[in-house]
């Protein structure tokens, strides 16, 4: 029963989703609909005017986003917000903290593209290579729930199937998955779940099976 208010402007009316756990849950819909706001809630940038996000049982909101983090709730966020001027490896550590190997060699495993440009300037990549770094530097904190606010925003078709087929791949390692998309196809190609949001309320929801035969 999630409810969000800024200034005047009401974004979210009574939102309730079930994360499964080891699974993808797909939150379809258009621009300005309250997809990244409610991401933002979630993640602790933005304070909800009613309703819980709960957990494990807790719920969080009221928690600083680091505490959010540190619960591991980690967010890929929309339009990707790498630092530019920092190399690829300056980013990942930032996202894992002290420098984690283990960490580190999994992501390089990820996206061994990544690894040709440890030493360059992130502002340098591609978009698409842009995205793997987005996405993994949230893996550097080995994160139990994942945050991924529209991954395939401006990439080329090719990179966006690269990116959902690694996104399948990552949830088979056992993480938890929150995808706000709006290529509706791509998303309900890999979810176990969609949910349509619409003016800030949840219109549909149902198994991504069902939701992709639904005309």
């Amino acid at each position: 029963n999630l409810s969000l208010r800024i200034g005047v402007q009401d974004i979210l009316h009574d939102v309730s989703l079930n994360l499964p756990e080891k699974g993808i849950l797909a939150i379809l819909g258009a621009n300005g609909v309250g997809k990244t706001s409610l991401m933002r809630c979630i993640s602790g940038i933005y304070h909800p005017t009613g309703g819980e996000i709960r957990y494990d049982g807790t719920n969080i909101i009221g928690l600083k986003s680091h505490q959010i983090v540190e619960k591991g709730i980690l967010q890929a966020p929309e339009g990707r917000q790498i630092f530019s001027n920092m190399s690829v490896l300056e980013n990942l550590t930032i996202g894992g903290g002290p420098l984690k190997t283990r960490e580190l060699d999994h992501v390089l495993k990820l996206f061994p593209k990544l690894k040709e440009r440890l030493k360059q300037s992130a502002g340098s990549l591609s978009g698409g290579e842009q995205q793997m770094l987005c996405i993994g530097r949230a893996l550097m904190r080995k994160p139990k729930v994942l945050l991924l606010d529209e991954p395939s925003l401006g990439l080329a078709p090719m990179l966006v199937r690269f990116i959902f087929d690694l996104v399948e791949k990552i949830r088979t390692e056992g993480y938890s998955i929150l995808l706000v998309e709006q290529n509706a196809k791509a998303a309900l190609r890999i979810a176990d779940r969609a949910a349509v949001i619409e003016g800030g309320r949840i219109v549909m929801e149902g198994t991504a099976r069902e939701l992709a035969s639904d005309s």
